[in-house]
């Protein structure tokens, strides 16, 4: 997936629907280029000039709201965007940059000039939030991480567990047979 499809899911914040969406293929006209579009439950999405290779996605949540992704190179590691209405950021334009954590976005003003915080997507839930600083944004992107690593450590320690016990079944299973 590319890293600017990584911004655009978590932007949009439903890239998992409840109802499979319905996706179609819509020829260029009078009023839009060429596109593909995909129809879900609450939203409309675009893909412009399609969902294999985005260049712009322009999100329109049936409730109300829009937000408008537009890469600027060919990797997608900076654009802009526009919102309209979204509950995670306050409506205007900015600018996105790929920091050197995948999870964490840097968001500018439309003109570049200043930065005004990050969007940080949380590694065990995949929700993205804005934060104003970065401290925030990796606090929020590792949230849940040490619960997760202690259930790693529990079921490998139960594994370890079982299977020293079949050692031991084994073992005692053996023993009056050698006998």
């Amino acid at each position: 997936m590319p890293i600017g499809s990584l911004l655009i899911c978590g932007l949009i914040a439903s890239c998992s629907q409840s109802v499979d969406p319905v996706a179609v293929h819509m020829q260029a006209n009078a009023y839009e280029p060429e596109h593909d579009e995909v129809v879900a439950e609450n939203a409309v999405t675009d893909y412009y000039p399609n969902r294999q290779s985005p260049r712009e996605v322009v999100y329109h949540h049936l409730s109300g709201g829009t937000i408008d992704v537009e890469c600027g190179d060919d990797e997608c590691a900076q654009g802009s965007f526009k919102i309209i209405d979204s509950k995670l950021m306050p409506d205007g334009a900015y600018q996105f940059i790929v920091t050197s954590d995948p999870h964490i976005y840097m968001v500018r003003d439309a003109e570049g000039a200043r930065i005004l915080g990050y969007l940080a997507k949380n590694d065990r839930t995949g929700q993205m939030r804005y934060f104003s600083d970065l401290k925030q944004a990796q606090t929020f992107e590792h949230q849940g991480d040490a619960l997760r690593t202690a259930g790693k450590v529990a079921l490998g320690a139960l594994l370890v567990a079982a299977l020293a016990a079949l050692v031991v079944v084994a073992a005692a299973a053996d023993a009056p047979a050698s006998q």
